[in-house]
This record gives C-alpha cells, structure tokens and sequence, in this order.
C-alpha cells in the first residue's frame, strides 16, 4: 500500500476513481470539514493476475459509483455563506477559525456547517467578546416578570401561553443565545476560555456615543429589524451585514466608529496574542468580519493568511456534532457540602454571599437556576425554616414532597424583590439546609422544568 497526500482542488466531495495503466486508484475524501489534506491509497497490481484487475476494477467501479452518488446527495454546500474563516500563517504553530456570530437565540442560528461544528469541537480553546458568565449573578435578560394565578389549591397557573421575551430573543429559542452557547461547550468541554473584552467596556461604549445626534431616535425609525438583518445572516453575507450596520447607526455620527471600528482594532490584537500557541475558536458578531476595517482585512494586514471555509451541511447528523451534545450539561459535585447537582453548564459562585450560593443562567430563554447551601440548623425544622426561606404570593401553598433520594422537601412559589414569582424547593439533611430556586418567563413558570431542575439535586452519602 502506498500513500501520497493530495490536495483538493474540487467543491465537491465523495468517492472519486482513476484508472491507471497498471490498475486504479482508489479516491478517498474524507474531507475532515475544513477542506484540508487527505490521503490516497494506491495498490500496485502489476503482480496479479489479468482477470482479477478487471475483476477488482469492475467491482471496485461499481462501488466507488455507488458511495458517490450517495454521499455526494447527503451533503450540500453553499460557496456563499462566509461566518467561517481559516487563520493560519505568520509563524502558528496550529490553525485557529473565526466564525461570525449573531447575538440571539433563534433556533435558525444553531444550524451551524459541518465545518463550524468541527472547528469547535477540535479547538483547544474557545474566544468570544465578552465574558458572560461575568454577569450571571447579577443580570437578569428576561425583558418582564411574568404574571402568576393561583387555583383553590394553591396551585400556580396562567391563563395565557405567551412566549416571553429576553434581550437576546424568546423562550421559544434555545436556552441560550448564539455566543453563550460556544462559552457554555468551553467549560463543558474542559476547554480554555478567554474573552476579547470585559462587560463593562461594552457599556462604557454606549456612553460615549454622541446623544446631540440621537434626539428625536426611534426604533421605528430604524432602515433595518431584526429579521431583515437575521435573514441575511442566515445566508453568510457579512459584507450585506456591515452595509446594515451602517446604515443602522446611521443617525449618530459616532456610533459605528465606536461599535465596530475601533472595537475591531483591538480585539484584533487579542486574537493576535492568543492564536501563537493554540488552535482557537474565535466567535465575533459577523457585522465586524467585512470591510477594509473589518476582522478579516486587520488579520491579513498583520500577516495572517485568513481564507473562507466553504460551508457544507450534512443531511445526518455529523460525529463532531454529536461529539458536542455530550456537553449540554454539566454535573457539579460538592463533597464538602455533600450534594450533587446537574446544571446545563458550569455554574458561577456568588461571591458576594457569606454561604455557598451556584448560580447558572440559561440568557436566551431568561432562566435563571440558583443552589444555596446553609450549614449548621442542628434543631430546626423544615416547617420552621420555611417561614424564614419563602415568602407566599396571596393564595400560595406550600406542598411537602419527597425528593428522589427519599429525602423530605417543602415546595412551593416563593416571591423575590427583583426578580418576581420564583420556584423553590427546601430540603433539611445532615444539618445543612439546601435551597434550590428557579425562575424564568411565562413557558418556564408554569412547566415542568422547575421540578425537573429540583429533581436533578442528589445529596451524597456520607
């Protein structure tokens, strides 16, 4: 057997054969989602006999024809779409990708290339813009409380099935939006994290645009919504996107040049910092890629060889992305404070509670997840604790329970200053007092997955 590499010059990809004067070679393209190298295996068949070439040639023929035509129809491409970059060059010891993100949480986002997909699983670490587990702990991105009724019973309801919205989309999208996702398969993934910016530079941005020129503002008054800017993220056009842009700040004379512009020049040289040693998976809003000023050009300036990745989509679902729905959650275990817990991504400590407080947030849907932990309630009783840990709406009742580990737990809606009707559950064991509190949107609130949150909690055995 030999081997040779070959570099792909064709868009399409499957099972391609040569005949050969002493035989065929045999073509394999497994395209490894990045248009990269791959290898060919070649046979010399000079020592075999006449009929079993023709015999293996035909056969092999009829094989190779066959793959083709399969594999080739359950992949498809678009040579258009251009949210995936390749960085290599200027001295990298590893390839790193720029991929342009959109900040929400539409379900159409997630609908990443085989390529994208790949890109984040093989990446030693992910880069975003900002940190936004940085502000779990004191950020809510529902846009309202939803209302609660209460029956004869106690028992919450709503009389409505309205979705609620967030500042990244609605409890019909996924649980988080587009850039907290990749942040979320960081820490689920056990890869590194960085990000380009913090929070509050971001909103120190928003300071200094120029308020003379936004009198009289209105959204309305806007070229572009939402969806007309989504659509053409949808199609990869990021240059359509920067024109949008554009024109969407527009009405001050200062916005772009805040937001994007100078904005790109330095996280251009974060990106130049952090690729020289790792394979990086770099998410930035796609408004920022295009454009002499854009990402992509103040790369290349700086000697970087950046160039598209063709986008294909598989019609079954590819390994790498199978690979990445193993980290959708995530199981934090406490042997100190005896419990273990599943969250859908590595929770935050509260550091500004004197006990243990994890907090996690799923930003898109506004669902925010909360675990305390109290020590030292020798001779209390959960009736007693729960007068000091709930604070009933009118018509509220609490129910006892049981957990699944046969632990006893009151239960019930409790209201916070701030926050509004929340989920909360209490349990008393080995003298520490467990607090499990969710809330979210209107869907959140009045479905199962608060008692499916509660029901994740196991305390350890001692």
């Amino acid at each position: 057997m030999q081997f040779a590499s070959y570099r792909k010059s064709t868009k399409l990809t499957g099972f391609v054969f040569i005949f050969c004067s002493n035989g065929f070679w045999l073509f394999f393209d497994y395209f490894f989602k990045t248009n990269d190298l791959f290898v060919i295996f070649t046979e010399d068949f000079e020592s075999m006999n006449g009929s079993i070439k023709l015999f293996l040639q035909v056969i092999g023929c009829s094989f190779i024809l066959h793959f083709f035509i399969v594999y080739s129809f359950s992949q498809t491409q678009d040579p258009n779409n251009q949210l995936l970059w390749k960085i290599t060059g200027n001295g990298l010891k590893k390839p790193s990708y720029l991929f342009g993100s959109f900040h929400s949480n539409d379900s159409r986002l997630f609908d990443l290339s085989d390529s994208a997909f790949a890109a984040l699983l093989n990446a030693d670490a992910v880069v975003l813009e900002a940190d936004m587990y940085s502000i779990f702990t004191d950020f809510d991105s529902r846009i309202n409380q939803p209302k609660l009724q209460f029956d004869s019973k106690g028992n919450p309801y709503t009389n409505s099935s309205y979705s609620s919205k967030t500042r990244y989309g609605n409890e019909d999208g996924r649980p988080h939006f587009l850039d907290a996702y990749f942040q979320q398969i960081a820490y689920n993934a056990n890869k590194q994290f960085y990000a380009l910016e913090t929070v509050q530079s971001q909103l120190d941005v928003f300071d200094e645009i120029s308020l003379q020129s936004l009198k009289g503002f209105s959204f309305k008054s806007l070229p572009y919504n939402q969806e007309a800017i989504l659509q053409s993220y949808l199609k990869g056009d990021i240059e359509n996107m920067r024109m949008m842009l554009m024109n969407q700040f527009s009405a001050s004379t200062n916005a772009y040049e805040l937001l994007i512009t100078k904005r790109n020049v330095n996280m251009v040289k974060g990106i130049d910092t952090l690729c020289r040693n790792k394979s990086l998976f770099i998410a930035i809003g796609a408004g920022h890629l295009a454009g002499t000023e854009g990402i992509i050009h103040l790369l290349r300036a700086k000697g970087y060889s950046v160039r598209q990745v063709i986008a294909t989509y598989s019609k079954n679902t590819t390994s790498e992305e199978l690979k990445l729905r193993v980290f959708n959650s995530y199981t934090h275990i406490d042997t100190i404070h005896g419990f273990r817990m599943t969250f859908g991504g590595k929770p935050v400590i509260d550091s500004t509670e004197s006990h243990l407080k994890l907090v996690y947030q799923e930003m898109g849907q506004g669902n925010t997840y909360w675990l305390e932990v109290f020590d030292d309630f020798d001779d209390q009783s959960l009736e007693k604790l729960a007068e000091e840990h709930f604070f009933l709406p009118e018509k509220a009742q609490l129910k006892s329970v049981q957990t699944l580990d046969q632990f006893p737990a009151l239960e019930g809606i409790t209201y916070i200053y701030g926050v509004g009707n929340s989920w909360r559950r209490l349990i008393l064991c080995n003298n520490r007092l467990y607090k499990l509190t969710c809330f979210g949107g209107n869907k959140f609130m009045n479905s199962d997955r608060p008692k499916r949150y509660f029901d994740r909690f196991l305390i350890l055995s001692e």
